[in-house]
């Protein structure tokens, strides 16, 4: 007689967590390419068989980690940030805020996007349809938040502003000075914010209603 093996849910769940934490572990020390079923397997210390069984391929591993791993901000964390802003343009500010806080604390993300342009794998791309989708929802509810009716391309600023972030916290892993800006202290970052406000403030100042 045949029989199987049943595995409690929660002991499944900490095992799927671990490999997913062993991943964050891999992309650190070796980087995208160091990523791979056996490498994973070793990493978390289970057999890779489980892998398969948790995820169905390393693919499902992927798509697991970019939507339950601690890669990016959820969309309600955001709301909850910027809940206390009387208007769009202040939301702005302090979702600004609370975007560079997310990046700067999250090494893993840092590494991802400094190889993702350079190394188009299917984590990377699970990680950036992840991005995309929580960005989309934000849009979308924050609109609904603040309803403005001046022409301002929310997107198009969003992204300029949070692209000049990311590619700043990632300079500062290794390089704590760009442009005269300490982009390694604090200090050097109230700077950087401080004219982030002032660009919000002139795009909503100049747009026609």
């Amino acid at each position: 007689m045949v029989t199987k093996t049943t595995i409690a849910p929660r002991d499944r769940l900490k095992t799927e967590q671990t490999i997913l934490d062993a991943i964050g572990r891999l992309i650190l020390r070796d980087g995208l390419a160091g990523v791979g079923v056996n490498a994973l397997a070793r990493e978390a210390g289970i057999d890779k068989v489980l892998i398969y069984r948790y995820f169905g391929d390393l693919d499902g591993v992927y798509e697991a980690f970019a939507e339950r791993g601690d890669f990016w901000w959820q969309v309600e964390d955001m709301l909850a940030a910027t809940a206390e802003a009387p208007d769009l343009p202040n939301a702005l500010k302090l979702g600004m805020r609370f975007h560079a806080r997310e990046m700067r604390r999250r090494p893993v993300t840092l590494s991802v996007m400094a190889a993702e342009t350079t190394n188009r794998t299917p984590l990377t791309i699970a990680l950036e349809t992840v991005r995309e989708k929580r960005s989309l929802d934000l849009f979308e509810q924050m609109a609904a938040r603040y309803p403005d009716n001046r022409a301002i391309d929310i997107p198009a600023l969003t992204g300029l502003l949070g692209a000049a972030i990311d590619y700043l916290a990632i300079r500062s892993r290794s390089i704590k000075r760009y442009g005269g800006v300490d982009v390694g202290s604090h200090a050097g970052w109230e700077r950087l914010f401080k004219t982030i406000d002032l660009m919000i403030d002139g795009t909503f100042a100049d747009a026609c209603p």
